[in-house]
C-alpha cells in the first residue's frame, strides 16, 4: 500500500451479546478507519545515511556515493569504505613515525598487534607480513592497517625507489629499501610478496590497491667440500662431510659437518654430485646412501663398481626424504677397498674448480 500501517487490536468475541465488546469492537474500527484516511509517515526498520558534504566526524557513518557504499571514519582521519576495505587495528612499536602507504609486518604481541617496517630480504620471514599503512602512524599510536582496498595520498611514481611505475603495474615488497615497494619481482633468497597493484599515479596523490599473496616459500640449501675425502678402512660406513654454504634458507650444517639440517617440516630432495678417484686400476665396488637422523633410510644404496687408476668418476644420486622439524639427514659411503677417494679438480685455466662433494636439499612440499 505504500504505508505501514498499525492495525488495532480487536477483542476475542463472547460467547453471547456484550455491550462492552460491541463499544470495544467500534472503537477498533474507528481507529483503522482514522488511519486509512490520514496515512502517517512510512515506518520501517530502514535508516537514511545521507552523503556528507564533508569531513564526517570520527566514529560516524555518511553515505559515499562514488563508492557506492558507507563511509566509516576511524581515528587519525581514516576513512574507510565498508565492504570494500578491510583492515587491521595495531600499535606502531617501530621507534620512529611510519608514514602512509608504508609497507609493515608483525613486531609482537601486547594488547594490540604490534607492528614495524617491513623488508623483504633473505632474513624476513613472509608470514609476519601483515599490510599497508593507511596513514601516518606515531611511534606507540594504535589504528587500522590495509589488509585488502584503496591507500590513497602516496608517492605511486616510483621516484622513491628509483623505478618507473605505471598505472596497472604489481608492486612487491622491497627487498632492499624497508617498508617500500618494487615493480621488479625479487629473486631468492629474497622473499616474493605481490602486495598491490596501481590504480593512480601521482607523485602525491597516488592510489593502490591492496592485494597482497602471501606465497610459502620453500627451503632449500646447496653445500660443497673441495678437500679430497678417504675411507680409513674397508667395507666401513664413512660419512661425507661438507665444508662451504653456497646458498641456504631453512637448511644448514649441522653438527658434525656430515649432518644437514632442516629447520621446518616438510617433504624434501636430496640431490649430490660426487667425484670418485682411485688410485688403481683393480675393480673397487663403492657403496653410497642415505641416513636420516643417524639411521640408515632403506632401498637407498647405490653401488658403482670403478677400476680407473688415476681417472675421475661422476657419481649422481637423487632421494626424497620426508622431514620434521630440526631432522637432518647425511650421505655416507663405504667400500671394499681403501684405493678410492672423492677428490676435487683445481687449477684448470680453461674452467672453475671441481668440488669433490656438490649437495643439495630443496624442500618440494610443505
Amino acid at each position: 500500500m505504500g504505508t505501514n500501517l498499525n492495525f488495532p487490536y480487536f477483542p476475542e468475541a463472547p460467547q453471547q451479546y456484550d455491550q462492552k465488546y460491541m463499544t470495544q469492537l467500534v472503537r477498533a474500527f474507528s481507529i483503522f478507519a482514522q488511519q486509512v484516511r490520514n496515512p502517517g509517515p512510512l515506518q520501517t526498520s530502514e535508516i537514511q545515511i545521507t552523503a556528507s558534504a564533508g569531513r564526517t566526524p570520527t566514529g560516524k557513518l555518511s553515505y559515499n556515493s562514488t563508492e557506492d557504499t558507507l563511509n566509516l571514519t576511524h581515528l587519525n582521519g581514516v576513512v574507510q569504505q565498508i565492504g570494500f576495505e578491510t583492515y587491521m587495528r595495531v600499535k606502531n612499536t617501530s621507534g620512529s613515525t611510519i608514514p602512509n602507504g608504508t609497507v609493515v609486518g608483525f613486531a609482537g604481541v601486547g594488547d594490540d598487534i604490534e607492528i614495524s617496517v617491513y623488508t623483504a630480504n633473505s632474513l624476513a620471514n613472509e608470514l609476519y607480513f601483515i599490510g599497508v599503512t593507511t596513514f601516518d602512524m606515531a611511534d606507540d599510536a594504535i589504528g587500522p592497517v590495509t589488509l585488502y582496498g584503496k591507500v590513497r595520498g602516496l608517492n605511486t611514481t616510483g621516484s622513491t625507489v628509483s623505478e618507473t611505475w605505471s598505472q596497472g603495474d604489481v608492486l612487491y615488497a622491497s627487498p632492499t629499501t624497508a617498508g617500500d615497494f618494487t615493480k621488479v619481482r625479487p629473486t631468492a633468497p629474497n622473499v616474493v610478496i605481490p602486495v598491490a597493484a596501481i590504480l593512480t599515479v601521482d607523485a602525491t596523490d597516488g592510489e593502490i590497491l591492496v592485494r597482497p599473496t602471501i606465497p610459502m616459500g620453500l627451503s632449500y640449501g646447496t653445500f660443497d667440500s673441495t678437500a679430497s675425502q678417504t675411507l680409513s678402512a674397508t667395507n666401513t660406513a664413512t660419512s661425507i662431510t661438507y665444508g662451504t654454504t653456497l646458498s641456504s634458507n631453512g637448511v644448514t650444517i649441522g653438527t658434525p659437518a656430515s649432518r644437514l639440517v632442516a629447520a621446518d617440516p616438510g617433504y624434501y630432495k636430496v640431490t649430490a654430485s660426487l667425484q670418485l678417484t682411485s688410485t688403481s686400476s683393480s675393480a673397487k665396488n663403492v657403496y653410497f646412501w642415505l641416513r636420516k637422523n643417524g639411521s640408515d633410510v632403506a632401498d637407498t644404496v647405490r653401488a658403482v663398481t670403478s677400476n680407473i687408476n688415476n681417472g675421475y668418476v661422476p657419481i649422481s644420486l637423487n632421494y626424497d626424504v620426508s622431514l620434521a622439524a630440526s631432522d637432518y639427514v647425511e650421505l655416507y659411503w663405504a667400500a671394499d677397498s681403501t684405493a678410492v677417494s672423492l677428490g676435487p679438480v683445481t687449477g684448470l685455466a680453461f674452467a672453475p674448480d671441481a668440488p669433490s662433494v656438490l649437495v643439495g636439499v630443496t624442500q618440494i612440499q610443505l
